[in-house]
């Protein structure tokens, strides 16, 4: 890691002062909610969608797994598309900002469409999951690349990029709190209608009618949430006039640029590992820890009592942990290169990982504490990974010469979305040959493959990630010379 006080941090530090663009905390604020917006949808998939599906919908492990795969084809076609066109997108108020607008609304429907549970056939329910999943993920593609984008023309300062990161995510985990702290709780109070036909007198609540009305209120939340970001933004980095080029230049320069290959093949390790361990949480306590659903504390306003258990607890004690790595971020990106942070924190994040293999399953206090310690860690390593993906955009510019924000942008997103896929894919493939299928025994080998999945495999994808990531060739110091290199350009066109 680089020392602050060594000569090439400090003309590093010069050069960055020199490049402006600071932004102020309302604007910063108001780019930050747009990822609370987004993470609501994000990590209902992450946590409780494959739950929901086995377990509430009714679907099969295996069927569930062949949907995650296959629904991800769209994705192969719509990403680099959504990414080129809001490249092209000219209006008053920018190229990413109207997408924010325009698709604030269908996204908050499809975040409850997709968690509706209709009285259907089981084929008729299928071809149901499919199609809410696939516009959903569809209109979560349209809003998050442009939104992911924005960041790379709000400022061209990359040390006010990384603030601007941590502001990110900061609110991203925000809207991790809401999920996975009150989900569960509202779909209880929500669900509590016996008349309802999916109202199970031993749960007390019907789990169909809870996720529904408690998605719909976080959908109507998201919506508020992204029109906010839409007025409190601003794009202020602007291509070079004389940039021409077609789609296929822009696709054939993307598949040059060795830091985006590097960034995406380790984007889709890392979200494989997320996607596998996060949603195995419900599982873990349900069916080897056995006791996800006994209440810890009770907290009531005015008539809306609501319960929090094993489980909720769990995941709110590991989004205050993400919280505190985005704040531990800040005295860190004074301090150390990027890749050298990112790197330590992968290798963290696997040592915390195998760690849940060996604990002891029944002692919550101990299961939490090490889940504290990982959150840390997955809390921070967003922040700095998230601004690589805006040095990558313009590190394209400065090479190529060329502005492909969207695209590039595009490409990470789509990397993402292929390691919720295979990781989504994979968890529930797996459990299904462990022999988890939801009402039939819970066996001493679903255990042990619960637990390999919530650790062991989880770890392995992470470990991977931290490899790949070793050989990203983009430090600091290149990126200030670039951003001023950038800079003198446009200077000269103005000229």
């Amino acid at each position: 890691m680089t020392n602050n006080n060594h000569p090439a941090t400090e003309a590093k530090n010069i050069s960055f002062n020199q490049l402006g663009g600071k932004l102020s905390v309302i604007e910063k604020v108001g780019y930050g909610f747009g990822d609370t917006a987004s993470n609501i949808l994000y990590q209902a998939w992450s946590f409780f969608l494959m739950i929901f599906y086995t377990d509430v919908f009714g679907i099969d492990t295996k069927v569930a797994s062949i949907m995650f795969l296959v629904t991800r084809l769209w994705d192969m076609v719509f990403d680099p598309i959504i990414g080129m066109l809001a490249d092209r997108t000219n209006t008053r108020w920018g190229k990413f900002r109207p997408y924010l607008l325009w698709l604030a609304v269908p996204y908050g429907v499809l975040a409850c469409a997709m968690f509706i549970t209709p009285e259907w056939s089981p084929n008729m329910k299928i071809v149901y999951a499919y199609a809410t999943y696939i516009l959903a993920t569809t209109a979560y593609t349209a809003i998050n690349i442009p939104y992911s984008s924005l960041m790379a023309v709000m400022t061209p300062n990359p040390r006010e990029r990384t603030t601007l990161s941590q502001y990110r995510f900061f609110f991203a985990f925000i809207g991790m709190l809401l999920i996975t702290t009150f989900t569960l709780p509202l779909a209880k109070f929500f669900g509590a209608n016996p008349s309802h036909p999916g109202y199970s007198a031993e749960l007390g609540y019907s789990q169909a009618l809870g996720f529904q009305v408690t998605m719909g209120v976080f959908g109507a939340i998201a919506v508020i949430l992204l029109i906010i970001t839409f007025i409190t933004t601003r794009e202020r980095v602007k291509p070079l006039k004389e940039q021409r080029s077609s789609f296929i230049e822009d696709i054939k320069n993307v598949s040059k640029n060795m830091p985006w290959i590097i960034i995406f093949v380790a984007v889709v390790f890392w979200l494989i590992h997320n996607m596998i361990r996060n949603g195995m949480v419900a599982y873990f306590f349900n069916y080897v820890n056995g006791e996800g659903g006994k209440i810890l504390w009770t907290f009531t306003i005015g008539a809306m009592k609501l319960d929090f258990d094993q489980t909720t607890t769990f995941l709110t004690i590991g989004t205050f942990g993400m919280l505190s790595g985005v704040l531990l971020s800040t005295p860190v990106k004074k301090h150390f290169d990027r890749k050298s942070v990112i790197i330590f924190l992968t290798l963290a994040s696997v040592v915390a990982n195998l760690a849940y293999y060996w604990l002891p399953e029944d002692n919550f206090v101990i299961l939490s504490s090490v889940n504290f310690i990982w959150s840390i860690v997955a809390g921070a390593m967003p922040v700095f990974l998230f601004a690589m993906f805006a040095d990558v955009a313009d590190f394209h510019e400065w090479k190529y010469r060329q502005r492909a924000t969207g695209l590039v942008t595009a490409g990470i997103m789509f990397a993402i979305k292929m390691g919720v896929a295979v990781g989504g894919f994979l968890g529930l493939y797996l459990l299904g040959q462990y022999g988890y299928t939801k009402g039939t025994p819970i066996t001493p080998e679903i255990v042990i493959g619960i637990k390999q999945l919530f650790s062991l495999i989880p770890a392995g994808f992470m470990l991977v990630c931290g490899i790949v990531l070793f050989f990203y060739p983009v430090n600091d110091k290149l990126l200030a010379t670039i951003e001023l290199d950038l800079q003198e350009r446009k200077k000269s066109e103005k000229e």
